[in-house]
């Protein structure tokens, strides 16, 4: 069975792999597919890709025992569990199944490709759909976002389970937020609605957290920008893709660089003129995408052209809690220190924790006059 740690590391895999072949599939072996389906059958294949968490060696029985397969139309690459050489690692291993001529799966970790010549029918690519369908690994009490990736120069999205999350946001956030929040929720649920979200502030004062929030108790589409992919937003790939998530919430986290001020020497204005588009422009009716940006940087560094009104839907920038709510707080999670300053949620949390920070060396000597 595949857990999200090897979901992780096999894409974490991918990305880092350089000249990427198409017709090669992923695997970790470097076996060419393209390659054995052009010897075996003649022709090219087509190929649809899956990235579901499954329960892999029932599939794969599964699938042997529908089509029937003889060993020979089995390729299988076993790695054992760490530290037992008896045990298969099914999470790593991985298995190709010749269904019939110019019809093959690829079947590692979380990702299922079809592979298939131009005489197999929707009907039959439908079928083996069906039968993978029926070993999603799915948690009710999880609930799905989505995550960008760049797989063989396409963008895509992987799928990832988050555990619900609850916060009080009275105690862990100032009295000011309440109204902001009830604000950002009413958009989110409002059907065909637009527009962006910034929450800004420093490291530690719970922006992280109200997104978890937000995923776990509102039922949208998000999708997580990782930092290192938002200039894929100025990629000639970003509107096609973007054009395919309709009624979606995009989390740009980390984004200073995409909000600064063009005139400031960086060479986002392509990636920050789709973005507004997004916001208001002419295809923000068409998708209705919520955009919300997380920044450390200070609202003087935005941009105007974000903030001009009837852009925003709304503007946050988290503070640590006042002295009253940090000693509220933490007296509520049982941390027995007088508390004489404001304070940011993750201080307060961590209050025991020692701390590895950087502090400036005391001078020796005298001091010039």
């Amino acid at each position: 069975m595949s857990t999200d740690h090897d979901y992780l590391k096999f894409r974490r895999s991918l990305v880092a792999r350089k000249n990427y072949d198409f017709f090669g599939s992923d695997n970790l072996e470097n076996l060419h597919w393209g390659k054995l389906f052009l010897h075996l059958f003649g022709e090219f294949y087509s190929r649809y890709s899956i990235w579901r968490r499954v329960n892999n060696e029932d599939l794969i029985l599964k699938i042997v025992n529908h089509y029937s397969l003889k060993p020979d139309k089995i390729i299988r690459i076993e790695r054992s569990v760490d530290n037992n050489l008896y045990d298969v690692d099914y999470g790593t291993s991985e298995v190709l199944l010749i269904l019939k001529d110019g019809f093959m799966v690829f079947i590692i970790n979380c990702k299922i490709d079809l592979l298939y010549g131009p005489g197999i029918t929707e009907a039959e690519r439908h079928e083996l759909l069906s039968i993978v369908n029926e070993f999603q690994i799915t948690d009710s009490s999880s609930r799905v976002f989505h995550m960008i990736q760049l797989s063989g120069g396409f963008l895509e999205l992987a799928d990832f389970d988050v555990k619900p999350f609850e916060i009080d946001l009275e105690s862990h956030y100032n009295d000011d937020f309440l109204l902001i929040h009830n604000k950002i929720v009413k958009s989110l649920m409002s059907k065909r609605k637009n527009g962006l979200i910034l929450l800004h502030g420093k490291f530690g004062t719970g922006k992280t957290s109200y997104i978890r929030h937000l995923i776990s108790n509102i039922d949208r589409k998000f999708i997580y920008f990782p930092a290192s992919m938002i200039s894929s937003i100025s990629s000639p790939e970003f509107l096609p893709f973007i054009s395919r998530q309709p009624d979606s919430v995009l989390i740009l986290e980390d984004c200073e660089s995409l909000l600064v001020h063009r005139e400031n020497g960086q060479s986002n204005a392509s990636a920050l003129s789709n973005l507004l588009n997004l916001g208001d422009g002419l295809l923000s009716d068409a998708l209705s995408i919520n955009v919300i940006c997380t920044f450390n940087a200070g609202i003087k560094k935005i941009d105007d052209a974000i903030l001009r009104k009837g852009r925003l839907l709304a503007r946050y920038e988290f503070k640590e809690l006042n002295i009253t709510k940090s000693r509220s707080l933490a007296q509520k999670i049982g941390k027995d220190v007088k508390i004489e300053n404001a304070m940011s949620v993750s201080d307060i949390y961590n209050l025991e924790e020692t701390s590895f920070e950087n502090k400036p060396a005391k001078s020796i000597g005298f001091k010039a006059a």
